[in-house]
């Protein structure tokens, strides 16, 4: 079935969920594609530059929500290379995607999203053809303590966007211990670490710097940025900061 993406229907403001992490911290899972709190477009051709000479780069995203951040980096990469270079992008993938909230990864694992109206015209601009990354479904997508979305309709990925990430259980603060990198990783924690007090964010931002070695990325979110200090901490740590809110290791 075409999809009537020009319909008032159809946009990403996918999930609006309350949870409490293991640390007894009410967290808020608010998750759309096309955040813009980053330049996605710019991202992904620093990434095409900066990593032409890997053979291999690694996505780990934590925090991963409910695939909407995971489709907008593939979506974002294959549009930037375009269909004649469509090969070159796929040494990104599989993207590593860790959440600890099992109501979401299982929505996530669905690849089921729900749409509404807000950020239509914003996904419009990113892609060339809608229907290459989704299609209609009359399926119900049911999140646990998600706020009803008005005039909701659901989409499910493609194959393009489903083969590309693997969704799994995990929490950062343990995973970020067992990465292996050889200048060759894309770190995307976003979004979240502002949920933490300065110590615990501190001490994750030093468990990056011990495991990613010079060249890799690692990249945070508007509210985490507004809610500490974030330059201070990566600077301390041996980053610097190469786009917005993206920061690279030296």
């Amino acid at each position: 079935m075409k999809i009537n993406f020009f319909s008032p229907n159809f946009s990403f403001k996918s999930t609006n969920r309350s949870y409490q992490s293991q640390f007894g911290e009410n967290i808020g899972c608010n998750s759309w594609m096309f955040r813009n709190d980053i330049d996605w477009r710019e991202l992904a051709k620093y990434e095409a530059k900066h990593f032409h000479d890997k053979d291999k780069v690694n996505i780990v995203m934590f925090a991963a929500s409910d695939g909407s951040e995971a489709y907008t980096k593939i979506i974002s990469l294959y549009e930037n290379f375009g269909e004649r270079k469509e090969k070159e992008a796929e040494k990104f993938f599989p993207i590593t995607a860790y959440d600890v909230d099992k109501e979401i990864l299982k929505a996530a694992n669905s690849g089921l999203i729900k749409t509404c109206l807000s950020d239509r015209l914003e996904l419009q601009m990113k892609c060339d053809n809608y229907e290459k990354y989704f299609e209609y479904t009359g399926s119900k997508l049911e999140i646990l303590n998600d706020a009803e979305m008005q005039s909701e309709k659901v989409l499910k990925a493609k194959d393009i966007l489903t083969k590309n990430v693997k969704f799994s259980y995990g929490d950062m603060f343990y995973k970020i211990h067992e990465l292996k990198d050889e200048s060759n990783t894309i770190l995307m924690c976003r979004n979240i670490l502002g949920y933490f007090c300065n110590y615990t964010i501190q001490n994750f931002i030093e468990s990056a710097s011990n495991v990613l070695k010079t060249g890799s990325l690692f990249a945070v979110g508007e509210h985490d940025s507004i809610l500490m200090n974030i330059k201070y901490f990566m600077g301390k740590n041996g980053f610097k900061n190469v786009l917005k809110n993206v920061y690279q290791k030296i």
